[in-house]
């Protein structure tokens, strides 16, 4: 068995290791989660600058056509 404390009362409690696993699960799901949505929003930004500078190039390539 494991004792855990409860970081808002402060109490310690046992926990068998179905218990303990099972909360052990829920934290790491819950930071799996937040990187994920991290990632994919550095993703989106990423898309939108290469996106951008695709639309600068090729603006960039018609105006030299024009000017020619």
């Amino acid at each position: 068995m494991n004792d855990i404390k409860c970081p808002h009362c402060k109490k310690v409690f046992k926990v068998d290791e179905a218990g303990f696993a099972d909360i052990l699960k829920q934290v790491r799901d819950h930071v799996f989660d937040k990187e994920l949505h991290e990632r994919l929003e550095l993703a989106e930004k990423e898309k939108a600058n290469a996106i951008k500078l695709a639309e600068a190039n090729i603006t960039n390539l018609m105006q030299t056509d024009i000017a020619k």
